[in-house]
């Protein structure tokens, strides 16, 4: 049987597409719709997507408007009720032009950045570059999918030395396979919370810079997990912290995420603490500059809800989100691996960089572009927000406190909370005390959370919703 196709923008993405099929299949264009054009071939405006497609006989639809707004492509796919109809958006790759229809992984970053409505930031790699070119580099998560990708830029940007440090075996095998024959890696098994081997590998190395990217990240578990996630993500780093002073480091970069703005959960209150800390200990050393970066959720990384979305699919089930408003912030793993860099030399020290990743875009709007991107039969379940799981996050305490930096991207928040380091720090080491010893329990140590000021919300079970999207 031939398909019939029907083509969304005859421009020259649409036109060069119609000419591939013509070439390569036996499937049938029966026209084009376009807002802006009067060619006899155009059957209508974007608008008339259902008339033509039931007049038709459409089985195909292919959106081809490389350069239009993603909310555009979002309000068209919500537009067509014919469920028979495959629709695919045709990525900005010419490879995969040539498919009847887009597969789920066909989706690139950028493709998905498209459907949540903004443009990637470019940042500049010529001055990371230059700050990067010879220096010795740690990077802690080497072998997660930020630190991973952070390994890579850096290696190409001609550092003297990286040295990979991860407690995953696998990860870092596979890194050292992905990249073999460059002499300037070097790979470690190493937990952050081990204080004595990672003495040994800042003495064996002398790092210049510290990328530390190693934490626990995920809401739900650390929720039930608040001693490790204390001790792997606040004693960790702290661990770090001292070190890189002890060994005369001259910057550390540490990781954070916008829900350590107003934490209410225990993953976000451990990276706020480790923002504090940074803060702290800025103070009592002018020989290591320390910052912090703070993430939205990037698309890709390990347990996003691109990847849960991305299994749902393969396996034909319904996409799951936690509540119909809830709003995210979201970028590329370039543009994180970028921002981990570009802050190292972009502003002063205790510093907290973000990014301008645009307007929050519902979970439920990207679940469903997805689905009638990729496959319009799926449903979508809301399955009600987990233990600690915000609606929407911040990527500053107070807005009027966030400044621009010479990349018209990025910017910097200062002085965001005025706090007595001295008691925060004389706290924070009795947390970490009780919680590396285990003399307490995880309900004892939320309750020390709370009463440092975070607004966490108590554990419950939360095991029968692990792995449901709508978080990352």
């Amino acid at each position: 049987m031939t398909n019939t196709i029907l083509i969304v923008g005859r421009g020259t993405a649409g036109t060069a597409l119609a000419r591939d099929i013509a070439r390569k299949s036996d499937a049938v264009v029966v026209g084009f719709l376009d807002d802006f054009s009067a060619e006899t071939d155009v059957l209508g405006p974007l608008s008339d997507v259902n008339r033509v497609i039931a007049q038709y006989k459409v089985d195909l639809v292919y959106f081809a408007i490389p350069s239009v707004a993603a909310k555009t492509i979002r309000d068209f796919l919500g537009t067509i009720t014919r469920a028979n109809v495959d629709i695919a958006v045709i990525p900005r790759t010419y490879e995969i032009l040539t498919k009847e229809t887009v597969n789920i992984d066909d989706l690139t970053d950028v493709d998905v950045l498209d459907l949540v409505g903004r443009e990637p930031v470019k940042h500049d790699l010529l001055s990371s570059r230059e700050f990067i070119a010879g220096k010795r580099i740690l990077v802690t998560g080497a072998a997660g999918s930020i630190g991973s990708r952070l390994v890579r830029q850096i290696a190409a940007m001609g550092a003297a030395e990286v040295v990979c440090v991860d407690w995953w075996e696998n990860g870092i095998f596979y890194l050292r396979e992905d990249l073999a024959g460059q002499d300037n890696l070097k790979y470690h098994i190493a937990d952050v919370k081990n204080e004595a081997l990672l003495d040994r590998l800042f003495a064996q190395y002398t790092p210049d810079v510290v990328f530390h990217a190693a934490a626990y990240k995920h809401v739900p578990l650390m929720q039930d997990n608040p001693i490790e996630a204390i001790n792997n993500n606040v004693w960790g780093t702290l661990n770090l912290m001292q070190l890189a002073i002890a060994h005369g480091t001259e910057h550390f970069i540490m990781v954070s995420t916008d829900k350590a703005v107003n934490p209410v959960n225990v993953m976000g209150a451990t990276k706020r603490l480790g923002e504090m800390m940074m803060e702290s200990l800025a103070r009592t050393t002018t020989t290591t500059r320390f910052n912090a970066v703070r993430f939205g959720n990037v698309i890709q990384s390990n347990g996003s809800v691109m990847q849960t979305f991305r299994k749902q699919i393969a396996a034909k089930q319904p996409l799951t989100v936690t509540h119909k408003d809830i709003t995210r912030f979201f970028m590329t793993i370039d543009e994180a691996s970028q921002l981990i860099i570009q802050s190292a030399f972009a502003g002063q020290s205790s510093d907290i960089f973000v990014l301008d990743m645009g307007e929050p875009v519902r979970i439920l709007d990207l679940a469903q572009s997805l689905v009638n991107a990729i496959d319009p039969t799926l449903g979508i379940n809301i399955v009600g927000l987990r233990p600690g799981e915000k609606m929407f996050e911040e990527l500053s305490y107070d807005p009027h406190r966030v400044s621009r930096t010479p990349n018209n991207k990025i910017f910097v928040v200062r002085d965001e909370s005025d706090f007595d380091t001295t008691r925060f720090m004389e706290e924070l080491r009795g947390l970490v005390a009780a919680t590396r010893s285990y003399s307490l329990t995880d309900a004892e140590a939320i309750d020390r959370l709370r009463a440092m000021g975070f607004a966490v919300q108590m554990t419950t079970d939360s095991h029968a919703s692990a792995g449901i999207a709508g978080h990352q």
